[in-house]
């Protein structure tokens, strides 16, 4: 590419189910509009992954398959653990009459509790293989015609990290990313699911991804949402000039009260403040860049307009519900009618 050619990245943010509005807003902005560079964390690499493929115009087929798949179920040793203390919790409530019933459920369960034995093993209350298996099925690295960046957690170094794939002759992009971002590790046909299944395990939700790296040495990954939901560093480390990120929560949220009523809405609490404040300080640091840029005392460096999309209003579903394909399709049409709104402003 010229340096008189903007390269144009697009950064799509974690945020579980509610990435079916990041979702809907690609599918508009794809309709005007190509992109050099595709950066994706957790739920945004599934549908960046579909992006960088040149597949938008199937994330909503994308997105109902994996409402189908219901790829948030029990782990079987974990489910009978809750089928188990559910029915003595209704032992304790139902009227005499009813208590039969549930203690004779009760009883089947215990036979099984022996798949519940390695329960203090286990690295996550979900079944992975349901995601792995959506995630398996559309993966095509051949199809890849642009820069593809999947932000992860490296759990073996508890830092941020990224897995990273340019295309042939890409070369000049590639090597600056790669002397800045010393950490990222490159995508391969053999790791490319992987790399895609560990931005999106979700603690404890889901189970860390063990990836062999290059150097021969295996590491574990997690959800790239706790060091880096919004990759814009790494997108303008890729050498783009001109950033689009979308943001499946408003970004002026400041105020908002919340009541937390179970440890789950804690533990999402916390992570969408660690998330808002990685974004705020990576936009400040962009946009303090940029005027050193602008005063000419910053040479090795280059201006990015930046550009966000996000929700007006704070998105309701939770972030697990990949089920309810009926509300899915609402947040996806939101999603769209926001980003046609934005490409008609731009």
């Amino acid at each position: 590419m010229s340096s008189t050619t903007p390269i144009k990245a697009l950064i799509l943010s974690g945020g579980g189910a509610r990435g079916a509005y990041e979702a809907g807003v690609a599918s508009a902005l794809l309709q005007q509009e190509t992109f050099d560079i595709v950066c994706g964390t957790s739920i945004g690499a599934l549908n960046g992954l579909a992006v960088a493929q040149g597949m938008g115009d199937r994330l909503p087929e994308l997105w109902q398959t994996i409402a189908r798949r219901d790829v948030t179920r029990l782990r079987p040793e974990v489910d009978i653990l809750v089928r188990l203390w559910n029915e003595l919790r209704a032992i304790a409530k139902e009227p005499a009459r009813a208590k039969a019933g549930h203690l004779m459920h009760a009883l089947s369960s215990l036979p099984h509790l022996k798949e519940a034995s390695h329960l203090s093993q286990l690295r996550g209350l979900l079944d992975s293989e349901h995601v792995r298996s959506v995630i398996a099925e559309v993966a095509d690295l051949s199809a890849v015609k642009t820069t593809f960046i999947v932000s992860v957690t490296n759990l073996s170094t508890a830092r941020g990290d990224a897995f990273a794939f340019f295309p042939q002759g890409e070369a000049d992009e590639r090597a600056p990313f790669f002397f800045a971002e010393h950490d990222a590790h490159e995508i391969t046909a053999k790791n490319y699911v992987d790399a895609v299944c560990a931005s999106a395990a979700l603690p404890p939700a889901f189970e860390p991804i063990v990836i062999s790296c290059a150097d021969g040495v295996d590491r574990v990954f997690a959800d790239g949402g706790f060091t880096n939901n919004a990759p814009i560093r790494q997108a303008i480390d890729a050498g783009a000039t001109e950033v689009t990120a979308i943001f499946v929560d408003p970004t002026a949220t400041a105020g908002a009260q919340h009541a937390v009523d179970s440890i789950a809405h804690a533990a999402s609490l916390l992570l969408e403040a660690n998330t808002a404040r990685m974004l705020e300080l990576d936009l400040k640091l962009a946009r303090r860049i940029n005027e050193d840029v602008r005063l000419g005392v910053a040479p090795d460096k280059h201006y990015v307009h930046i550009r966000t999309i996000g929700p007006d209003e704070p998105i309701t579903l939770p972030v697990l519900n990949f089920k309810d394909f009926s509300e899915i399709e609402k947040l996806m049409e939101r999603g769209r009618r926001d980003g046609e709104r934005f490409v008609r402003g731009a």
